[in-house]
């Protein structure tokens, strides 16, 4: 090897090219393994008969007899090695200059192979038994061991017993079939210790230790009167115990049949609690990793697996856009849904009424609004009743009701049919409908927690008044949207100088400060068609920056008012913006050119004189 390693050195650094390299051992038994498969002879010799053959070809060995192997003149000199330049050692063999056939020729006794270092084959000569049963064709514990107690009543059949039988099997047969099946599992899972276990039963004069490789070596086993292998549990002693529990059957977990029989205690103890069937099954059997075992059944098992089913929610959603869009008025999106019923009294009987709660989504404020049936119809009215009071949405968001949908399917009708009365009620703000998929209420979430907080208020203001009036039903319900509307939405600050928390109400109750250019009217005893107009001028502030009172320009001059006592008009005039406020006169932000409610001059005493709006 040392040899090879040297010659692919030097061709490694020389630029000559090599056409055919020739190689000599004075070794017979060398050159055989370099001949044969290295890997029938002991790793050592495999390793390095390996790598010799990596660097060559088997062919480029050839033999040359130990008198004229010049090698030996370093090694096996006699009387020292001789430094004459003429010597073979520098000058190479005899043989070399001749031709090829006058070349050292091999023995003729020398074979391809050799026995030198050649690995020990073992052969191993028994008899496998074929198994009776094929465990993977059954996939129930009964049915497995009544077929294998036919069979064995098939078996004496067969070979002659003559003895009358009951149709029905009888106990022997099945504890002779269980018997079978378990002399049948552990010799396809222990073979060797069961072949050791058996003649360790005849032969007690020398028995045979199981090897330490074997999983049952630290195990007590011992193979009892029906061949079946147990073990000596720590309760061997106590006679009071049954046989089983003090000798315990011996079971691997990965057996087919042992996975039915854990199966059918499963099921015998509905599907209960694992260490129920742990302390069940070892009762009689010795299961390495039955915990294990019991839990694969468990996953397995489709009964448990539909009871345990839970859904699998996804990663939250952001919020919808009409929970976060800005710059818009209240109610601009609009999530709506029922509760109650509440009875309420009419006369000596009664009847049932609902409040359909409107919610806004951007701002989260409520409204209420009393119905006296779940018709589309009644439903249709209480969202024309909420229009005129809060303005047309852009967009409704709602559960799958039938009441809803049917105000959907209505609404696209009448749209379509263009009837003037429901299309002034839902088109105006191009108005859409949105439901929410079936059982999906966590999608109207906003809606559904105000429903809560409206039936609370509901029932601290109604003082435990079971069945109501409608006139104090419908009190009852706008003082409780009030109450909610007027819930902090922010955080309430606790040091007086910080400014109160953000409310609905500060939304829904807009109330703007007196600015310069204002229209107002100045409050002043007498009649209210007296009242006189002006702009404001100028204002004066306090230290709480509350405007506190301001200088109006009248038709008769400046004139100095507190601010209670002027009324703002929600308009502006041609010397400022051109345009109303939001939610002016008539409660909408667009006019299209032409407005209900007249505008101010204010040159003019009275509020009964015609005005133009800029």
């Amino acid at each position: 090897m040392i040899g090879t390693r040297m010659m692919d050195s030097v061709l490694g650094s020389l630029d000559i090219h090599v056409n055919r390299r020739y190689l000599w051992s004075d070794s017979s038994t060398v050159l055989c393994w370099l001949r044969s498969d290295s890997r029938r002879y002991h790793q050592f010799v495999a390793v390095r008969v390996g790598e010799i053959l990596t660097l060559t070809s088997a062919d480029e060995w050839h033999y040359v007899p130990s008198k004229i192997n010049i090698a030996d003149a370093a090694t096996k000199w006699k009387e020292g090695p001789s430094f004459d330049p003429n010597d073979s050692w520098f000058t190479a063999p005899e043989f070399l200059r001749k031709s090829r056939d006058e070349w050292p020729m091999e023995p003729a006794q020398n074979g391809s192979e050799t026995e030198t270092e050649l690995r020990s084959v073992f052969l191993y000569h028994g008899t496998v038994p074929q198994p009776l049963l094929d465990f993977n064709r059954f996939s129930n514990w009964l049915r497995l061991v009544r077929t294998a107690a036919y069979v064995l009543r098939a078996v004496r059949r067969f070979r002659g017993e003559k003895f009358l039988r009951p149709k029905v099997l009888t106990k022997e047969e099945l504890f002779e079939a269980e018997n079978m099946i378990w002399r049948q599992v552990q010799n396809e899972a222990y073979p060797d210790e069961y072949t050791i276990l058996q003649r360790n039963l005849t032969q007690l004069s020398n028995p045979v230790s199981i090897p330490k490789s074997s999983p049952l070596y630290r195990l007590s086993a011992f193979v009892d009167g029906f061949c079946v292998i147990r073990i000596n549990s720590k309760l061997s002693a106590e006679q009071t115990l049954s046989y089983g529990l003090r000798h315990p059957i011996l079971l691997p977990r990965l057996h087919p049949a042992v996975h039915l029989l854990a199966e059918y205690y499963h099921r015998r103890y509905l599907h209960g609690n694992a260490e129920t069937i742990c302390n069940e099954m070892r009762q009689k059997f010795f299961i390495p990793g039955l915990r294990i075992l019991i839990r694969q059944v468990s996953k397995q098992c489709l009964t448990c697996r539909i009871k345990k089913s839970v859904p699998q929610p996804p990663m939250m959603a952001p919020l919808p856009q009409a929970r976060t869009q800005t710059m818009v008025r209240p109610f601009t999106h609009t999530g709506v849904d029922y509760f109650g019923p509440i009875m309420v009294k009419q006369g000596r009987s009664l009847v049932k009424r609902w409040v359909a709660l409107f919610t806004c989504l951007t701002v989260r404020a409520v409204h209420l609004e009393i119905v006296h049936s779940l018709s589309t119809q009644s439903c249709i009215m209480a969202i024309r009743r909420f229009v005129a009071r809060r303005g047309g949405p852009e967009a409704f968001y709602s559960d799958n009701g039938t009441n809803f949908i049917g105000a959907s399917n209505l609404l696209a009708k009448q749209i379509q049919d263009i009837q003037e009365d429901c299309a002034v009620t839902f088109t105006n703000s191009n108005t859409s409908w949105n439901f929410n998929p079936p059982a999906a209420s966590h999608m109207g979430g906003s809606g559904e927690r105000m429903v809560r907080s409206i039936k609370t208020a509901m029932q601290a203001i109604s003082d435990h008044t079971y069945h109501p009036s409608d006139e104090i039903l419908e009190t009852v319900a706008l003082e409780a949207e009030s109450i909610v509307n007027s819930r902090p939405l922010t955080y309430i600050p606790l040091d007086s100088s910080e400014e109160e928390s953000l409310t609905p109400n500060h939304f829904l109750l807009f109330v703007k400060p007196l600015e310069p250019g204002d229209i107002v009217l100045i409050v002043d005893e007498g009649k209210r068609n007296g009242w006189i107009r002006g702009r404001v001028a100028e204002v004066t502030k306090a230290a709480d920056g509350q405007v506190r009172r301001a200088v109006v320009q009248t038709k008769n001059g400046l004139v100095v008012r507190p601010a209670v006592k002027l009324a703002l008009l929600d308009l502006r005039t041609s010397g400022r913006s051109g345009t109303t406020r939001e939610g002016g006169c008539c409660g909408t932000t667009e006019h299209n050119g032409v407005c209900s409610v007249p505008p101010v001059d204010v040159g003019t005493d009275h509020m009964t004189n015609s005005m133009t709006l800029q």
